[in-house]
This record gives structure tokens, sequence and C-alpha cells, in this order.
């Protein structure tokens, strides 16, 4: 098709063996608008030159093809497809390629929905522009974009995908990039959710990509694995309710980088229901900083295992059932035990600066310790001590074990704070805290 329109209205329906969309002259536009109204193509759709051409579908209607290709004709060329309105849906029943061979942009709006199998953005192996961006802008609550296939967000060149109260599903989703054209994600916004099946892989063996969570978004996954060369590749969940839930593992591998690959910061929340760890990406290139920085936020993972520096506890409130490697808790940061995992272990040192606190959840009296270190441990700071929900108050001769070590303790809490619920007359004995990690309740005097 050249200069011109193709309009579908009115419930009229369009069958097409297959669909080029360009104008030599005037923008090119095929709109399918209205409940009703329905354009099947047998084929591929492919649609893009240097005045912008569109598909739209809007209001209720429905176009299904096998491939689209958002984007042809090199990189001076640009394409576009439009999805507006509640029930205006799109079908992709094979492949989606969105800036792969031009410039392309995809848009969903308004309630409008997405079905695809494998897609890819931007440059990727073989025919394909290695120098054009491929962008997908998914808004509105209600509208959403369902991926049943591969799911690449730029390899040669860069992907762009912007989730703002969408919502996306996917399997097995990778970031990539290269360190000229670096690929991003973000979600945010109420209701703003990425939900993806298996693993999802942020930055590739360069070690470029990068996903945002912003505020209220939320991510969802099962595993995840983050690679970063230079700082190119990270996950930042870093604004006002934005959350990651990812109920496997977390592994992050990184070198010659001096800024974090996962950074926790500004209330946000991640929650690792299996292992957090950290390794090199390349044997003899080490890191430079952290791999990890809570700084204002909250972090709670099944295990964690991280090298020496490599976890920047610089604020916020952590909670693990197992570190492996010294735990650093000397800036603003909060050590929480009991709450959510019924014990912790650290298989290394402790050390609690002045201005971070360790916070225990106590639901009975107990004789194994809730925190223990296989190390040195270094107090300072404030302890809580805090009742579980629903706990009953404990009773004379009650002795709790909140902490033991294997190694040397040296300096004491600057403030200790019990507030677990006594009988009347009653009273903590804490003589014991510094040697044996014990409270216990005596007869007040």
């Amino acid at each position: 098709m050249g200069t011109g329109a193709v309009e579908v209205t009115d419930g009229g329906t369009l069958i097409s063996p297959g669909a080029t969309l360009w104008a030599s002259y005037d923008p090119g536009l095929i709109l399918i608008d209205g409940y009703g109204s329905t354009w099947i193509n047998n084929g591929s759709i492919e649609i893009g030159d240097d005045l912008e051409s569109r598909i739209v579908i809007r209001n209720g209607a429905e176009a299904i093809t096998d491939d689209l290709v958002v984007g042809i004709r090199g990189d001076r060329y640009h394409g576009r497809v439009l999805v507006e309105g509640y029930d205006a849906t799109l079908t992709s029943r094979t492949t989606a390629y969105i800036g792969t061979m031009g410039h392309g942009t995809l848009e969903l709006r308004q309630g409008a929905s997405f079905f695809s199998h494998d897609v890819y953005f931007g440059g990727i192996f073989g025919p394909s522009c290695g120098t054009c961006t491929g962008e997908a802008i998914i808004t509105g609550t209600a509208t959403r974009w369902v991926s049943t296939g591969e799911f690449v967000l730029g390899l040669r060149s860069r992907g762009l995908l912007d989730i703002r109260s969408g919502q996306l599903s996917t399997v097995n989703a990778r970031i990539g990039g290269d360190d000229l054209m670096s690929s991003r994600a973000s979600v945010r916004g109420w209701g703003g959710t990425w939900t993806n099946q298996g693993l999802l892989q942020v930055g590739s063996n360069h070690g470029y990509g990068a996903l945002t969570v912003g505020a209220y978004g939320t991510l969802i996954t099962d595993d995840a694995e983050i690679r970063s060369e230079l700082g190119g590749g990270f996950v930042k969940v870093n604004d006002v309710y934005a959350s990651w839930l990812n109920s496997g593992d977390v592994s992050i591998f990184a070198s010659l980088t001096q800024s974090p690959s996962l950074l926790i910061d500004k209330g946000a929340s991640v929650r690792i229901g299996g292992l957090l760890r950290t390794a090199l990406l390349f044997n003899g290139y080490p890191y430079l900083g952290p791999s990890v920085r809570l700084a204002k936020g909250d972090l709670v993972a099944g295990a964690i295992e991280v090298d020496a520096g490599d976890f920047d506890f610089a604020g916020g409130r952590l909670e693990t059932g197992s570190f492996v490697g010294d735990l650093a808790n000397t800036q603003a940061g909060e050590l929480s035990v009991g709450e959510v995992h019924p014990s912790t272990v650290i298989a290394g040192s402790y050390s609690q600066g002045p201005g971070a606190a360790l916070s225990i959840t106590v639901a009975a009296s107990s004789s194994s310790p809730l925190l223990h270190v296989d190390g040195e441990v270094n107090l300072d700071g404030a302890l809580e001590v805090l009742p579980a929900a629903g706990s009953a108050s404990f009773q004379e001769g009650d002795t709790i074990v909140l902490l033991s070590w294997s190694g040397d303790l040296t300096g004491t809490f600057a403030a200790v704070n019990i507030a677990l619920p006594l009988a009347p007359g009653l009273a903590w004995d804490t003589s014991a805290l510094y040697t044996t990690g014990e409270i216990t309740v005596v007869t007040a005097t």
C-alpha cells in the first residue's frame, strides 16, 4: 500500500493474504474501528516508512495476523501500531518484530489487549537493523499484553518497554543490548504489573540491560538472573510502593562495576523466596563495588550468599533465613529476625554500628538461638525485641536465647528495648545477654 488509507468500520471484515504499509508522500493508515470490525490477515503485516505510517485498532475492533513487523526498510523509517479502548484486540499468532528491521512503536492503551507468541524488540541476530529501536508502551488500567513464546527486548540494538498501570505477562523474558544500544524496561503506576513465568534475564554476556520498578509498580517473577559488566546491567526497585516478588532464586553476575546490580531504595520492597547470590561475571575481572545495595526499603530472602564487600547494607530492613558471608550492618540498617523466617544463621561475622538496629520477633520461649553467628560479633546501636502476633504473656522462668556466636563478641548494644508481654510483677533479666545470649523472666525487684 502507498499513499492513502484503508478503513474497516461499522462491523465490517477485511481478509487479506498479507499486507505491507508504506507511503511515498503522505502517511499511510489502516483503521479498524468499532465493535464487530475485524481484520484477518493470513501472513505477515509489515509497516514502516519515513512518514510514520500507522495501523490503528480501536473501540472494540479486532485484528488477527500471523507475523507482525512494526518498522521496516532500515533505520531511516518508522512504523507505528496503536491499539486503544476497551475490548480493542490485536493478535499475532506467530512472531512480532518491533523495531528489528526499522524503528517501530507499539502502543496499547485505555483497556486494549495484545496477544502474541514470539516477540523480538530491536536488532536481533540475522538480517536485521542493528541501529534500530523497538518500543512498546502499555498504559491504562485493564490494558494487557499476554505473550506466550520468546520475549526478547533487544540484543544487538535497543528495545524499550514502558508499562504504565497496564499489565504484561511473559515467559522466560530477556532484556539485552550492547554497550552502545542498551535496552530498558520499566513498570510503574497503580496496577502496573509485569508477570514473568520461568527465568527473567536482565543484561547479557556483555552486561547491558536495565529494568526499573517505579512508584506503585509490581514485578512478579519465578527466577531471575542479572548480568552486569561496567554497571550496564541492573534492576532498580526504588520508589514508593514499588515491589518485586520473586518466588525462586535471583542470581547476580557482575564484574568491573562500581554501581549496584540490584538497588532497593525509597521504601521499595523486594521479596525473594529462594536464594539471592552473587558471583563474578568473568573470572579474573573482580567487582569494583557492591552488587547489591539496600538503601531504604525491605529485602526479604530465603537465603543470601555474597562475597566480601558485595552487599551494601546502607539502610532499610533486611530479613533472611541464612546469610553466607560477613554481614556489616554498620550504617542505618535494621536486621530483622523471626518475623518472616523463624530464625537467622549468619555464616560469617556480624557487625552492627551505632546507627543500626537488630530487631528480633519472638513467639514463645526457646532454647534455640533466634540469631546465630558462625563467627565474630561486634555490637553497637539498638536491640529491639518484639512480640509475634497473638503472643501470650511470658511467665517467670521463661528463657529466650536471642543470639549465639562461635567467635569473639565485642561491644554492647547502646540501647535495649524488650517489648514482650509479661505477667504482673515480673521483669526481664538481661545479665546473660553478652555471655550466653539469653534473657530470662524473673520476679521484679
